[in-house]
């Protein structure tokens, strides 16, 4: 199965998960033994340190210009490129629609989440406009309750966008939470409920790199 050269987490709402997803997505890969590289393109810069504590390489680039010259650099010398997006709609986030191959879209399930996600669709609908189909572009709910009413609203929302929502859902879980804080991710951690969220993950990037390579 085909992976995407450059895997993008987006969505202007800080909190949404781009920076977890983006760094659990780079040791997955890595795991899969492929040659990894995350961008931090967020001013926070919060997954770079992440990443520095796991040992895998990454670069901090949050200029649009030089972000947009970097990332088919990057691809030719690495498998994966994951860029993990700012809490923001910029030019930073053009940048990363215009070189991306797959951009994942993470979202709580809560109303104000859910109308968030309207303004980076919209961007995403521009970019594959201009690149003619490009980039493969989903959703995927995430820090969900198990069991909330609110999921299946959240469900029944997104169902019907133009940007496919994925049918794995990454549960809210206090192991994911701790993970930067230990320098490691869920796929390192012992314990049931870390064992229950690397399944989860593991699921969900599966998920996204069918949903890449169907046609």
């Amino acid at each position: 199965m085909k992976s995407p050269k450059v895997l993008a987490f987006a969505n202007q709402k800080g909190g949404a998960g781009k920076s977890t997803g983006s760094a659990h997505a780079a040791d997955w890969f890595s795991q899969k033994g492929a040659s990894v590289v995350l961008v931090d393109a967020d001013g926070q810069q919060s997954s770079s340190a992440w990443l520095q504590e796991l040992g895998l390489p990454y670069k901090i680039i949050s200029d649009p210009e030089t972000l947009f010259e970097s990332l088919p650099k990057l691809a030719k010398e690495y498998d994966v490129v994951v860029v993990d997006g700012p809490g923001s709609l910029s030019e930073v986030t053009k940048a990363i629609l215009a070189r991306c191959d797959l951009v994942l879209v993470p979202s709580r399930e809560s109303i104000i989440d859910l109308r968030s996600t309207g303004k980076i669709l919209q961007f995403i609908r521009h970019a594959k406009e201009l690149r003619k189909g490009s980039p493969k572009a989903a959703i995927f709910l995430n820090a969900v309750s198990k069991g909330s009413v609110l999921l299946r609203e959240a469900q029944d929302a997104l169902g019907d966008s133009l940007v496919p929502l994925l049918e794995t859902v990454v549960y809210d879980r206090q192991c994911i939470k701790d993970a930067p804080g230990q320098g490691s991710t869920v796929f390192h951690m012992r314990g049931k409920p870390a064992k229950d969220a690397a399944a989860n993950y593991e699921s969900l990037f599966n998920e996204a790199l069918k949903f890449f390579n169907d046609k």
